[in-house]
């Protein structure tokens, strides 16, 4: 500003010489006068002068005094230009996720040659009577070519910072799809189940609150801690080989009851401490008001324990493996190759009454002698073991159900807590080896005289190895073996009471080739031996088909009876497959 000024009066002062030097001279007629005028005018110029020259001394004094006041600002980096802000749609498009997967496969259930038999003296044992058959499996029981979607989701997941907080809104909506099938109910003709295909929840669903110093808080129906602490360890997730079959499989069937979502629950994930260490903790709230969980969580489609009431046509409520409060935990280390996990899962009041609904026990068979137990309504059982109520109630409902169904009485309290407890490891050698292995505690915790139908405690073990054959191709093989139980049911049309213990092997192979980092070919084979009675499948653990030991029984009348595809102990199911697997 003070610049500008000086200029301004520079200025004038240049004006005022250019005028005195213009000015135009008088006639030389009057040189005495002449002369007077111009030393006046001279004069005054004088003054003017003068006084601009006192003015701009003054200005150019407070520049300087300013100058020497203020100090020099220092130079203004030049600030590196904003990226662009990512195009708001191309964000949106980002959240989006998925798996697509389908299967041809060719399984036999491996009970092609089995006779099933009367137990001797009346049910009671202690053998077969081998003169007195009850038939063989019904139906197709060999091989059979199929399609199968197998773990196949689609969903969507963001995050919103909240304003002015360190906290952030998390969310994700996932639904479970259908490729080979047309979507709906998701029942089988083993199994009913009151949830959809394709719907969004059917995954896991979930909101939340996630810190990067605390974790992440949510809330919804998702997969257990206790489930997720070990996925890595299973290269044949969503194969016929999946370690599901055994592992968290406390019956040996279709449903996996230690590996499944847990609906309406808390859970909490820690950070990473030291970039080594996290654990989970989840809490599933029973939302259950009855005392023994026979009806379904408020807000739940199904019962807690898979299945809606009455599948496999039995009674009309959750005596199939409804339960009520869960919790599941794990504690993770990983260090450079090495992994190792923790985990423990918990179940409360678990209620299987319905598996005294036409067992074949030679114990079971004793309890009906001494409650009096006859087709026409007949039960007085002082013991409490069995539930006299509801079987003379199925009597008068329809006469004739038990000498013609086949109905027995189910349980009274045959309701008890269920726990699984497991230690993982895997490590993974410069060379492509990765090297898994885990031990399963489970448990099921009963009186002792419902001790010689518990098959839900044992142990379990699987290991496997895999081995990745340069950038594009791998090969692993996998063994599972489930333990001898205390007891069994059993529920098996072919029921041994003198069979040996209870156990199982399963072995499989796969071969996968990855076309790129989203697709890769697979081809895989499973077979389940089954010792005993035991009955486990092969593909259990999410995928869309399995083969399990059922036959092809069928009912049209839903009685309650459990009369339906009949289970066959000692079978052994076997597969091949080959599939294609897209993730995005």
């Amino acid at each position: 500003m003070i610049d500008s000024r000086a200029s301004k009066l520079v200025g004038a002062v240049l004006a005022a010489a250019l005028l005195l030097a213009g000015y135009p001279g008088r006639s030389l007629a009057d040189p005495a006068a002449d002369a007077a005028a111009m030393q006046e005018q001279m004069r005054q110029m004088q003054q003017r002068l003068d006084e601009l020259n006192r003015q701009l001394q003054a200005l150019k004094q407070q520049q300087q005094q300013q100058t020497t006041a203020a100090p020099a600002a220092p130079a203004v980096a030049q600030a590196k230009p904003a990226a662009p802000a990512e195009p708001k749609f191309d964000k949106f498009l980002k959240g989006f996720y998925g798996t697509l997967d389908v299967s041809l496969d060719v399984t036999t259930k491996g009970m092609d040659d089995m006779v099933a038999y009367h137990i001797e003296n009346g049910g009671l044992g202690p053998g077969l009577d081998y003169n007195n058959p009850k038939g063989t499996p019904v139906g197709k029981v060999g091989w059979e070519p199929s399609l199968s979607t197998n773990k196949s989701t689609i969903g969507y997941r963001g995050d919103y910072q909240i304003a002015e907080s360190d906290f952030t809104f998390v969310y994700q909506l996932e639904a479970s799809l259908a490729i080979t099938a047309s979507p709906g109910l998701k029942t089988s003709y083993t199994q009913q189940s009151n949830t959809t295909t394709g719907a969004i929840g059917s995954g896991d669903t979930f909101i939340g609150l996630q810190n990067k110093g605390w974790g992440r808080l949510r809330f919804g129906t998702f997969y257990s801690p206790y489930k997720k602490s070990t996925d890595r360890l299973n290269p044949f997730s969503g194969m016929l080989g999946d370690y599901a079959v055994v592992m968290g499989n406390t019956g040996g069937d279709n449903r996996v009851e230690f590996g499944t979502r847990l609906e309406h629950s808390i859970e909490y994930d820690s950070p990473k401490f030291a970039n080594m260490v996290s654990f989970n903790l989840l809490i599933s709230p029973g939302q259950n008001r009855t005392y023994d969980n026979v009806i379904q969580s408020s807000g739940s489609p199904d019962c807690s324990g898979g299945n809606m009431p009455g599948s496999g046509n039995l009674l009309l409520q959750c005596d199939d493996g409804g339960f009520g409060d869960a919790y599941s935990v794990d504690l993770e280390f990983e260090h450079a190759g090495f992994y190792a996990t923790v985990a423990y899962e918990f179940h409360k009041d678990v209620n299987r009454n319905s598996d005294g609904i036409g067992s074949n026990s030679t114990t079971y068979a004793a309890l009906l002698n001494s409650a009096g137990v006859t087709p026409d309504g007949g039960c007085n059982d002082p013991t409490g073991v069995l539930d006299c109520g509801t079987y003379q109630a199925l009597v008068a409902e329809f006469p004739g159900w038990a000498s013609v169904a086949g109905g027995t009485p189910p349980y009274l309290n045959d309701i008890g807590n269920e726990a699984a407890f497991k230690v993982g490891a895997q490590y993974t050698f410069g060379f492509g080896l990765a090297v898994s292995g885990i031990w399963e505690h489970m448990t099921r915790s009963l009186p002792s005289n419902l001790e010689f139908q518990n098959e839900r405690q044992r142990d379990g073990t699987w290991l496997a190895l895999s081995q990745d054959l340069g950038s594009s191709d791998n090969i692993s093989v996998g063994w599972a073996h489930a333990g001898k139980t205390p007891g069994d049911p059993g529920g098996q049309h072919n029921y041994n009471p003198l069979a040996e213990a209870n156990t199982a092997d399963m072995f499989t192979a796969a071969w996968k080739h990855h076309f790129d980092k989203r697709v890769y070919w697979y081809a895989d084979w499973a077979v389940t031996v089954n010792h005993g009675n035991a009955h486990y499948d092969i593909g259990a653990g999410g995928r869309g088909l399995t083969t399990d030991c059922h036959d092809g029984t069928n009912t049209v009348i839903a009685d309650g009876s459990s009369a339906g595809p009949t289970t066959w102990g000692g079978c052994r199911p076997q597969g091949f497959s080959t599939g294609i697997n897209y993730r995005f």
